[in-house]
């Protein structure tokens, strides 16, 4: 079946439509037309697949990975970079407008990444019959990998020299070390951050710093007295903002980042943090009395933060996400309480539709 592709949504699918219903369409860009294959149809929408490509855009590139059609992992190699980057924003600017109910007043600025390829620290791979690789798009259908290529070479050294036997993620630190039990982050200090192997971090190293030296110019700005920084993982921010100075209630649930967040507030000598266990993710209590509030939740997004924001009067919040839906969803709930002072793109995913984001919001006078 011939399609006309007219827009492109978020998931990073083309879309058009059948008889005025939505298809999504996985490889395929805007103003294709495009063969395709239906693999899902629901009584709201479609889902195919480009089979063919009839009448390609101009900013349509060959994939450099020879898995790209039948790997899960990334889903824009078939655009160049810098219409990647103009997608991505399109996309963000249509989803807080359909789901959070906000229009921004001008497009918001992207950082691009400086290593397009190879970039990625982390990747959680399956393993069958001994060999490495993901799992195709939607399905459970294995694909066996000898090289990723947005992964670190150091990854990609690692699989090809080590048989799999379980599914496991594959981790390489900033000194270079692969999978060993306590891991490195170098962020530019006299010492650089341990964390465990379990721990959550950012998986491009780059873009997770231009996002620190932006949030701290932020904060600087802001020059609050107190902040409470939620979902604080490791210390990637805690660490920063508290050796400029800044006293902080940072707040976590997972015991092997508390751990390693404690370990780092030890090494650095800071006695300006206090460290607070809660989860995030139910109804919570904590100390209110701050002038920002800085949260950086996974793809789960912040709906109980957001429920309590609501019945506060924390003057300024940075909500730093890797989900626009999500991101969406708790805007939306804060909407008539704060106003967007500034929004900043950050492209921390190459080759895939997803995207960081960083919106400064300020308490209304009234």
């Amino acid at each position: 079946m011939k399609l006309k592709i007219t827009d492109f949504a978020n998931g990073g699918y083309g879309t058009g439509s059948i008889n005025g219903k939505i298809v999504f369409v996985e490889n395929a860009l805007p103003n294709e037309v495009v063969e395709i294959e239906i693999v899902q149809e629901k009584k709201g929408f479609i889902r195919a697949f480009a089979t063919d490509i009839l009448k390609p855009s101009v900013y349509r590139v060959k994939p450099k990975c020879p898995y790209y059609l039948t790997c899960g992992g990334c889903d824009l190699q078939h655009a160049c970079y810098d219409y990647q980057l103009k997608l991505k924003q399109s996309v963000f600017v249509s989803t807080l407008k359909r789901i959070g109910k906000i229009e921004l007043n001008k497009m918001p600025k992207i950082v691009p990444s400086e290593r397009q390829w190879h970039y990625r620290r982390r990747l959680n791979f399956k393993c069958k019959n001994g060999k490495w690789g993901f799992y195709k798009r939607s399905t459970n259908q294995f694909t066996q990998i000898d090289e990723c290529k947005i992964a670190d070479k150091g990854i990609n050294k690692f699989i090809n020299n080590n048989r799999c036997f379980r599914n496991m993620r594959v981790q390489v630190d900033d000194y270079g070390n692969v999978n060993i039990d306590e891991m490195v982050m170098d962020l530019g200090f006299e010492q650089p951050l341990f964390y465990k192997k379990s721990a959550f971090t950012q998986v491009n190293r780059d873009v997770n710093l231009k996002i620190i030296q932006d949030l701290l110019s932020e904060v600087h700005s802001i020059n609050p007295a107190s902040i409470l920084e939620l979902f604080c993982g490791i210390g990637n921010f805690t660490i920063p903002l508290a050796k400029n100075g800044y006293k902080i209630y940072a707040v976590e649930l997972d015991l092997s980042a508390i751990s390693s967040l404690k370990r780092n507030i030890n090494n650095f000598g800071l006695k300006n943090v206090n460290v607070v266990k809660r989860n995030l993710f139910e109804s919570f209590k904590i100390k209110d009395g701050c002038d920002l509030v800085i949260l950086d939740p996974p793809r789960e997004g912040a709906k109980e933060v957001a429920q309590w924001l609501l019945k506060r009067n924390i003057k300024h919040v940075i909500y730093i996400s890797c989900d626009v839906v999500t991101l969406s969803r708790d805007l939306n709930i804060i909407n008539s309480k704060y106003t967007i002072e500034k929004v900043k793109l950050y492209d921390m995913f190459p080759q895939t539709h997803h995207v960081e984001s960083m919106v400064v919001l300020k308490l209304n006078k009234d």
